[in-house]
């Protein structure tokens, strides 16, 4: 495959970025590929045009982050860099994030994001200040971190009530077939509160976690959160193939799926889930409904 270039951009909410239509995401290529390949995948989708990144501190036991760190070496000021914290105190927090930073081997990351809020009980220990929200802050006025965000999965209402508490910058949750396939959608709810509030949103699960190889072909899915109301989709790969046939993709400006052609891929997307649905997308029967 040539460099096109032909990436398109769109604004990334109020950061002042425009991002690329692809965002290359930290997993996959953590743990499933060795470290000469990953840097190799990390620099590859660079050279595509890729121009934003995301990761999380416990991606892989931290391999995402020092790989990431490692492949960014002369190519920092071309991406627009996003990780991500599990912790919910201000103490543990603030160890976490520095430590990214390090492994990053960066003076500083434009989005750090409080990762995975998906129940009751992690919205009360984020609000209850001193935070997380405190420590991210606290980085941000030391100019480690420029913007501040938050992802959800699986609980959209939950998502929704914080980013309408805290003037969070930017917001990552699900934007793809597979949940469109079980009715339980973030459009109207997270995306549309993110959008008023002019949030960067980052869109995510487009592949299904990675089970879209099961499917018959990727290029559907990827059609159809191209389309939707997201300024960037966070996509993986575990190979150089991989980020290259969803660049040629998404470069070559595709059509929106007909509502033919979605219906034809919801019955595999179901099935995918139901036979690949394990860990990350066992919930997903749980809020049918909701």
């Amino acid at each position: 495959m040539t460099d096109s270039g032909s990436l398109p951009t769109r604004p990334l909410g109020k950061t002042g970025w425009n991002a690329t239509v692809i965002t290359l995401g930290g997993v996959k290529w953590d743990t499933q590929v060795p470290e000469d390949e990953a840097v190799a995948i990390i620099r590859r989708a660079i050279e595509l045009g890729v121009n934003t990144v995301d990761t999380a501190h416990g991606y892989g036991g931290g391999q995402s982050e020092t790989r990431l760190g490692m492949a960014l070496q002369g190519l920092r000021d071309r991406v627009f860099l996003s990780t991500k914290t599990w912790q919910r105190s201000y103490d543990d927090a603030m160890r976490e994030m520095e430590l990214s930073l390090k492994r990053l081997q960066v003076e500083h990351v434009d989005l750090m994001v409080v990762h995975s809020l998906d129940n009751e009980e992690e919205y009360r220990q984020i609000m209850a200040r001193p935070s997380v929200l405190d420590a991210m802050e606290k980085l941000r006025d030391q100019g480690l971190v420029r913007h501040i965000g938050v992802s959800g999965h699986w609980v959209k209402h939950v998502l929704q009530r914080i980013i309408t508490e805290y003037p969070f910058d930017a917001v990552i949750c699900p934007i793809g077939a597979f949940n469109v396939a079980y009715n339980y959608t973030f459009h109207d709810t997270v995306i549309a509160t993110a959008r008023e509030r002019g949030m960067a949103i980052l869109g995510m699960k487009v592949y299904g976690a990675g089970r879209v190889k099961h499917a018959r072909s990727v290029e559907p899915y990827l059609r159809y959160s191209l389309h939707q109301p997201v300024d960037t989709l966070i996509v993986g790969a575990d190979s150089i193939a991989q980020i290259e046939e969803t660049v040629r993709i998404a470069a070559s400006n595709p059509a929106p799926l007909t509502s033919e052609e979605l219906n034809a891929i919801l019955p595999e997307a179901i099935e995918i889930t139901q036979e690949f649905g394990d860990g990350e997308f066992r919930w997903i029967s749980h809020y049918i409904g909701e």
